[in-house]
């Protein structure tokens, strides 16, 4: 039964955990008989079916535990992958934005030196393109105060149920629901929690 959850070794991309940390992670089988193994009660116990109920479920607290830990390895080889590809796409992306923006001034210096408003060649076109003018509102207070009813527009207030005030005067009120409002109860939600070492 627990001899079978999750017997195969954690692979990715065809490199096994082993090999890209030097760590060999254990099956809930291995786990468990090393658990056992440990325990050495002398009475005979070999399968943890034949263990007491509490038993049984501390040792699956147990692996648990190893579990965690093996997730914890995982989780810090992943950021360390994460941040060394982000900081060699970091000098990458930098060494090829300045040659970018190198050329680009070289051939706006072409345009502006000849005279030119754009040249079309094989592989592309340059040139300069006329933008439309920027508006920006200086003084907003000024503005509305002189302003042609023409030049507003007004934007429609929103409102939407406050969740936090809701909750709280229902606690408040003994239960009262207001209208439109309906209290979903949800089932406990389990939980495990390991005790320090």
């Amino acid at each position: 039964m627990v001899e079978n959850i999750l017997n195969e070794p954690l692979s990715s991309n065809g490199i096994s955990f082993e090999e890209k940390t030097g760590i060999a992670p254990m099956s809930d089988k291995e786990l468990l008989e090393d658990f056992l193994n440990e325990l050495d009660t002398g009475d005979g116990i070999v399968s943890i079916e034949e263990l007491e109920p509490e038993i049984r479920i501390d040792k699956f607290l147990w692996i648990i535990r190893q579990k965690e830990k093996e997730l914890n390895k995982c989780k810090a080889i992943h950021e360390q992958s994460i941040n060394m590809t982000e900081n060699w796409y970091s000098k990458k992306e930098n060494t090829i934005t300045l040659t970018i923006e190198f050329l680009t001034r070289q051939m706006q210096n072409y345009l502006r030196q000849n005279n030119m408003k754009s040249l079309s060649l094989p592989n592309g076109s340059i040139g300069f393109r006329k933008q439309v003018d920027l508006i920006e509102v200086t003084d907003e207070d000024l503005f509305l105060e002189n302003a042609n009813p023409s030049l507003l527009k007004h934007t429609v207030e929103t409102y939407a149920p406050d969740i936090k005030a809701i909750k709280e005067y229902i606690k408040q009120s003994g239960g009262d629901l207001p209208k439109g409002i309906n209290l979903k109860s949800q089932d406990s939600k389990f939980y495990y929690k390991l005790n320090e070492l």
